[in-house]
């Protein structure tokens, strides 16, 4: 079956059946909701340190899971609405500090310039391919993301006009985005700043990032930055249906930067067809993290494609 099939069939899927899906979405966010509400009222109750913590990771996990349900609202195939997409985006990228209409800008322009010079990702990770412990802690840890979002609250407050890649109607509405996290924020600040701390700052700075980052940098890493062909640029990873679902499906990367206005649970049957196709096609997640993490440690820097990373 060639590319053209391949892609009629699974629009065709996406638009004959797209009330399905758009309720498949709302149960996700649903879901997503719930589990904070769950995580936030346990972290309020409990007796003890343990306990709090592990639900404080349990929060973290839920954030991280936002962003990635955000990423299917700013390709607009999560509601059928371009407004709800970005209010419910909006809200799913408040407790990691992420902008709907920034994140949007900067992602879609990503899928346009991928393997060319001027490609740029909104969550940055410097050089991929550096060893340094140091600068992997900072990578993992989003240390740029969070200090571009202070620089960004601050050059909103001062009324600057922020600069888009891609869509220029998203400016004025990044900049009102920075300003209303600002302002929740400050809200949870004074109206409880215990609650602020345990129920937000710690699952965020020590759990919701790293998870994030263990997400999304596969994404990428050790596939041909030169090439502009999904094959051989972007990487797929292989695993169980709970770690494809808490991922929103971002293990299936090729297949989404192939056909990138599809739900995320059409992926995996687009995977099985072009599965021989992909040059870099990770067998879980712990394989590649086992030989990133090695590689890391003992500075074997051998990389390869399909039984490699």
């Amino acid at each position: 079956m060639d590319k053209r099939t391949i892609v009629a069939a699974a629009l065709s899927d996406f638009k004959n059946n797209r009330g399905k899906w758009v309720a498949l979405y709302f149960s996700k966010v649903f879901i997503w909701g719930a589990w904070i509400a769950a995580c936030v009222y346990g972290i309020l109750v409990a007796q003890s340190t343990s306990v709090t913590v592990m639900l404080q990771l349990l929060l973290g996990a839920a954030f991280a899971h936002g962003v990635e349900l955000q990423h299917q609202a700013l390709h607009q195939s999560g509601f059928r609405s371009r407004r709800a997409n970005r209010y419910v985006g909006i809200l799913l990228g408040l407790p990691m500090f992420v902008s709907y209409s920034s994140y949007q800008d900067s992602h879609l322009f990503h899928h346009k310039a991928l393997g060319k010079p001027e490609d740029a990702e909104f969550f940055e990770y410097g050089d991929k391919t550096e060893r340094q412990v140091l600068a992997v802690i900072k990578h993992f840890f989003l240390i740029n993301h969070f200090c571009d979002f202070l620089k960004n609250v601050i050059d909103a407050l001062n009324g600057r006009r922020f600069m888009t890649k891609l869509i220029p109607q998203n400016a004025q509405r990044i900049r009102f985005e920075y300003l209303l996290m600002a302002v929740a924020v400050v809200v949870a600040f004074f109206v409880n700043s215990e609650l602020l701390f345990k129920c937000w700052m710690v699952p965020l700075f020590l759990f919701a990032a790293p998870i994030h980052a263990l997400i999304e940098l596969p994404e990428h890493y050790a596939c041909n930055k030169n090439s502009t062909d999904v094959f051989d640029n972007t990487r797929s990873i292989k695993t169980h249906p709970l770690a494809s679902w808490f991922t929103n499906g971002n293990n299936y990367h090729v297949e989404h930067h192939w056909i990138a206005s599809l739900p995320v649970e059409q992926l995996a049957s687009v995977h099985q067809k072009i599965e021989l196709q992909i040059n870099h096609l990770s067998s879980s997640y712990f394989s590649f993290y086992r030989r990133f993490f090695s590689s890391l440690l003992f500075g074997n820097r051998t990389v390869q494609s399909q039984q490699g990373l």
